[in-house]
């Protein structure tokens, strides 16, 4: 079976439609999939044509949370219609667009007059990444990490920082709602050896699961990860973070060896 839990579209940074991503899948021989948008869970919708189709789906999300450190939290098999869930999505979605607001109207103060009608308005996480390249399509950066380092990175002139929830709450908003909630890409957890503290930390508060399967981990590096996984009782996932054009990996294209505990779970047959 062919599976990719870790996808974008055009409703966060990525750059395909959810029903584009459905029809590459297809073509793919892909088997089940699930976009996980991040702070957005809109792309679900396209659940019913994914299954007339004949490939399994999964509800997703991921989740950007911030403690001492940027963590990523992967929500499968949720209730998309879970109040609070919907609740804490749309003031995540509105705080992205006030500091897009923000990031552009001090652009603006330092004569980079950006056309703010040229970014993307079905996204629900319009961030930097959107402004970058209309900075670079405009003429004011000749790359995407010129722009960064210039003005929107950490260091930049006109950066913002973003209101964040911790690790724990996000954890906890995906597990009321009824889901999985999965530690993503955590490679640099492991080469930082915070790994293990970082999932007994967040176990107690409702993680299901670790991001096993992904572009930057070598076979090693899943081996470490999948032993970390049965060693806390916790489900295994993997995808490719596919993003379209904005990033170089197809999708579909991380073999992910799915075992029966992590099936059982997200009823994956």
């Amino acid at each position: 079976m062919k599976i990719d839990l870790h996808i974008h579209s055009v409703l966060s940074d990525g750059t395909d439609t959810p029903q584009a991503i459905v029809d590459k899948a297809l073509s793919l021989g892909i088997n089940c999939i699930s976009i996980t948008d991040h702070d957005c869970i809109k792309a679900n919708t396209v659940k019913e044509y994914a299954e007339a189709k004949g490939i399994r789906y999964i509800n997703g999300v991921e989740l950007s949370t911030f403690s001492t450190q940027e963590i990523h939290i992967l929500g499968y098999a949720f209730d998309e219609n879970n109040a609070l869930l919907l609740e804490k999505l749309d003031y995540f979605e509105n705080k992205r667009k006030e500091r897009a607001d923000r990031i552009l109207d001090c652009l603006y103060s330092m004569g980079v007059k950006l056309d703010r009608d040229k970014l993307p308005k079905d996204s629900a996480s319009v961030g930097r990444l959107h402004i970058a390249k209309l900075m670079v399509s405009e003429g004011y950066a000749s790359s995407i990490p010129e722009a960064f380092d210039k003005y929107l990175g950490t260091s930049g002139k006109a950066y913002f920082p973003s209101k964040r929830i911790t690790p724990i709450q996000g954890v906890e908003l995906i597990a009321q709602a009824g889901g999985y909630a999965v530690i993503a890409h955590p490679l640099r957890f492991v080469q930082q050896r915070k790994l293990d503290s970082l999932v007994e930390g967040l176990k107690q508060f409702g993680l299901a699961g670790i991001e096993a399967y992904y572009p930057t981990h070598d076979e090693t590096m899943c081996k470490t990860i999948l032993s970390t996984a049965k060693r806390y009782r916790l489900i295994a996932t993997g995808g490719t973070d596919y993003h379209g054009a904005n990033r170089n990996i197809e999708l579909g294209s991380v073999e992910y060896r799915l075992d029966g505990y992590t099936a059982s779970k997200l009823g994956i047959k």
